[in-house]
């Protein structure tokens, strides 16, 4: 009889061990032990209710997260049950997946609303999107990528026009670098005359700047800004040796290098951790 009884204990002990069942954690008493059981079923079978049965909240949050994690769909339902980051990461997958801008402004963090918005406008070409961004620079930023996407998308030079920018100068010369980039892509110098900066313009037009242009710029910086440029485009390396600063012709040389494909320029630098860079951009 004894035999017999140990015997019944030790199949159905064995039995308990190997339940692979959904059911298995509720003969559990220990909530704690319970709770991670739940966890392990939830991840087994990527069933997401389990989650929702974890007593403790942080364990729960932690399940929802692991779940989301190995490609459970999101919804608001489950991303309202998470806080902090773990929340935001939530709606911030959601909006992507949906299209949404609404899950966005359900996240906490000003910041991950903020990319949230940005990401949604651009991917979207939606720049009113962006008027929701907490901060001037980054609402600034997110506008000029979307209207800058718009202008090459339509070939349309307007988008360009409505750069926006916190100074006119600098809102002046982000809508040429505009123009500029859309003569390039679609090889068309046409665009290069709505260019106000003659400099700019010059190299638009022609693919380069005479140096001697440079020498009608005043101010020192600028001034040697031109020479960069002109050294750079010319994809001349002894151009590059006529920059003012050592900095400047080393860039000069690693650019031009990278450009034309021809190692032999890296030797020109003199710094031996951006000449090893050269070598390897030249190679790849």
């Amino acid at each position: 009889m004894k035999k017999t009884l140990l015997f019944l204990l030790l199949f159905f002990s064995g039995c308990v061990l190997v339940d692979t069942s959904q059911d298995r954690c509720y003969h559990l008493w220990d909530p704690s032990q319970k709770d991670n059981c739940l966890v392990m079923v939830a991840a087994e079978t990527m069933n997401i209710s389990k989650c929702g049965e974890i007593e403790k909240t942080s364990l729960a949050e932690q399940c929802y997260s692991l779940l989301l994690s190995k490609g459970v769909a999101p919804n608001s339902s489950i991303c309202a049950k998470l806080s902090g980051v773990l929340k935001d990461e939530c709606f911030s997958r959601l909006a992507v997946s949906t299209n949404d801008s609404s899950y966005c402004m359900r996240m906490e963090s000003s910041y991950y609303r903020d990319n949230c918005l940005s990401k949604l406008a651009i991917s979207l070409l939606r720049p009113e999107l962006c008027d929701s961004i907490s901060v001037n620079t980054s609402r600034n930023a997110c506008k000029n990528q979307v209207f800058s996407e718009l202008a090459l998308k339509n070939k349309e030079p307007q988008f360009c026009e409505m750069l926006v920018s916190e100074h006119a100068e600098t809102q002046r010369d982000a809508v040429d670098a505009c123009l500029f980039s859309m003569a390039k892509q679609f090889n068309d110098t046409s665009y290069c005359a709505k260019i106000t900066n003659p400099f700019a313009k010059e190299l638009c037009i022609t693919g380069r700047i005479d140096p001697s242009t440079c020498d009608k710029i005043v101010e020192p910086q600028g001034k040697q800004a031109c020479l960069y440029i002109s050294a750079v485009y010319s994809k001349d390396p002894n151009a590059c040796a006529n920059l003012p600063s050592e900095s400047m012709r080393n860039n000069c040389y690693l650019q031009v290098a990278k450009d034309t494909r021809n190692p032999k320029v890296c030797s020109s630098i003199t710094v031996a951790v951006l000449r090893e860079q050269c070598q390897q951009l030249t190679q790849s």
